[in-house]
């Protein structure tokens, strides 16, 4: 079970961050100018969900990346919780809950 889970998860965060570099790639020529430069288009990535400039397919792709590494980082704290190490799994539900909380404040913010 907890070899499963371990691969299972662990796929899912590989095809997530695969999503994640193919959304990124197609969104550069979208950003505004002031984000051309390699650091600054990484930090436009965090809010390129919810920008009406981008199409639709990209924000998709992105969408499901995020999803994707949301459910592999469940796995795994349930994979911590499993082997007793309920620290980690802590830390792991706190990231899923700030992915949670973070796209939940761009929409919000994105309706205004």
């Amino acid at each position: 079970m907890k070899g499963y889970l371990a691969w299972l998860s662990g796929a899912l965060l590989l095809v997530s961050g695969w999503m994640l570099m193919r959304a990124y790639a197609d969104a550069r020529k979208y950003f505004p100018l002031q984000f051309a430069d390699e650091h600054s288009a990484r930090y436009f990535m965090q809010y390129a969900l919810f920008d009406r400039t981008i199409p639709l397919k990209i924000r998709r792709r992105l969408a499901v990346s995020t999803a994707l590494s949301m459910v592999a980082f469940a796995g795994f704290a349930a994979l911590a919780c499993l082997s007793n190490n309920s620290i980690i799994a802590v830390l792991l539900v706190l990231i899923c809950g700030y992915a949670a909380a973070n796209i939940v404040w761009q929409w919000r913010s994105a309706r205004r």
